[in-house]
């Protein structure tokens, strides 16, 4: 099977690890299938069986042995301590013939082998957050007027639309992995108390209080990192105690999903977008 590998530290720095020039080799990757769930039980007193108390799935440690061949290995060997670092930030990517993904953790260790015949080692990966995720991104925008200009610029006379006139309030976008948080980008203004409805589970979100002209809120329902931030004149504050007593982190299930807006005035001033990235517990 064709695949890439790649190390991305902190500064942006990179190493592939499948291309031949490297001449790092390595045969397997642990840590690509779902990470291993805990399940807490308790028996009963005097009857059969055992009740649940709780489950949930354990971080994801990505583990990968490898081997350095050919002249050079010392080179090679400090090219990869300049990004691979232990305690240190690490991006893995990883891509087959059909699928794109990434996971961020922590570098537990990185242990090379100096004084044997053939150079070896291992890279161990701490994930806390236990998924891959696509590194293409969908969006899905709410604005009364939509956009519609495009080059290539016609070359004749007949008219053409700069912009379309929006009617509906719903933003429907897909989510092929698994359920998972997202982000929202509310924009605009002036407008009160902007609301976000799923259109199934008419579970919602509603930050209170004004929008000016020109702010932006961005809110992330993702696991670990449930977040709602106002930008106001360059300035960015943590406004989560705007967020309305009675919702819901939302989340995208699995297929299609809708969302509508509402808002108690200035509706038509402002400009949401949702955006997503595909996440898996396996690949």
């Amino acid at each position: 099977m064709f695949y890439t590998l790649i190390l991305e530290n902190e500064s942006g720095r990179q190493l592939n690890l499948s291309e031949t020039a490297n001449r790092i080799m390595f045969s397997k990757i642990e840590g690509l299938s779902p990470p291993a769930g805990t399940i807490s039980t308790s028996s009963y007193a005097g009857m059969d069986g055992s009740y649940l108390n709780n489950a949930f799935i354990e971080k994801r440690n990505v583990v990968i042995p490898f081997e350095m061949r050919g002249p050079g290995v010392e080179a090679r060997r400090h090219e990869l301590y300049k990004v691979v670092k232990p305690s240190r930030y690490i991006k893995i990517y990883y891509s087959t013939e059909n699928i794109s993904v990434y996971a961020e953790g922590i570098v537990e260790t990185c242990e090379v082998q100096n004084f044997e015949h053939l150079t070896t080692g291992q890279i161990s990966i701490i994930c806390p957050d236990i998924y891959w995720y696509s590194t293409q991104t969908q969006i899905a925008e709410y604005s009364q007027v939509i956009g519609a200009f495009h080059f290539i610029f016609p070359d004749d006379d007949k008219p053409f639309p700069l912009g379309t006139y929006n009617s509906k309030n719903l933003m429907t976008i897909v989510n092929d992995g698994d359920e998972v948080g997202f982000t929202v980008e509310i924009s605009g203004g002036p407008a009160t108390n902007p609301t976000i409805y799923n259109s199934v589970t008419d579970e919602y979100m509603q930050i209170q209080g004004n929008i000016q002209e020109g702010d932006k809120i961005t809110i992330t329902t993702r696991t670990g990192n449930k977040t709602v931030t106002l930008e106001r004149e360059g300035v960015t504050t943590n406004i989560i105690n705007r967020l309305v007593s009675g919702s819901t982190w939302l989340t995208l299930s699995a297929g299609e999903n809708k969302f509508y807006l509402r808002a108690s005035s200035g509706l038509n001033n402002l400009k949401v977008r949702l955006i997503h990235r595909n996440a898996y517990l396996g690949v």
